[in-house]
């Protein structure tokens, strides 16, 4: 009986590590790729430069894949960031105005926005586009490091990295080159595609 179980145990030891060795890159973003919807909550601490205390919002997200976002802070706060089809709708302020443009027409946070965008799409030929990407970790728990390519964007984000647990993201952080820095933990709830 000691036998069997010891070699049951050994069998899914090795069924774990054989899992293990298969994760990588491709596979994590075949994982991201078959999300067809996710919501989620979110609480994040923005430390920045001009402000003596850190900055702490919350609110919800939603993704429809490949290129449907939706960021919606309610507190402090209302304001409401959309991304579809790489067309950008910013809500909030006082008077709740919306200012809409292009990524194409905003270079300087179209890397950014596709860094997140990329990522929850499983788009790996993107993320490379504007990113230097490196995995770190096992499939139950990895960090994805991007670090940008282009000037442009290293002038706004020095690094993204994000933390997850197979095909759920938990924690998206970002760092500045002036040293400003964001902290953004999700409780997300996915949907696969048929």
């Amino acid at each position: 009986m000691f036998s069997l179980a010891a070699n049951l145990s050994i069998s899914r030891a090795e069924a774990t590590a054989a899992t293990e060795a298969d994760f990588g890159l491709q596979p994590l973003m075949a994982e991201l790729a078959r999300v067809s919807s996710a919501s989620a909550q979110f609480t994040e601490r923005k430390t920045m430069q001009v402000l003596t205390a850190p900055l702490l919002t919350s609110g919800t997200l939603t993704y429809r894949a490949p290129d449907r976002m939706r960021k919606t802070t309610l507190s402090p706060m209302v304001e409401q960031f959309v991304l579809d089809r790489g067309e950008v709708s910013i809500t909030g302020g006082p008077n709740q105005q919306t200012e809409k443009y292009t990524l194409a027409k905003a270079p300087q946070i179209a890397g950014l926005i596709e860094g997140i965008r990329a990522t929850l799409a499983g788009d790996l030929a993107t993320l490379e586009r504007y990113y230097v990407v490196q995995l770190t970790g096992i499939n139950a728990a990895w960090q994805l490091n991007l670090r940008p390519r282009s000037a442009v964007s290293a002038h706004f984000v020095r690094l993204i990295s994000i933390l997850g647990n197979k095909d759920r993201i938990g924690e998206v952080d970002t760092e500045s080159p002036n040293g400003d820095h964001s902290e953004m933990m999700i409780s997300e709830n996915v949907m696969y595609a048929n």
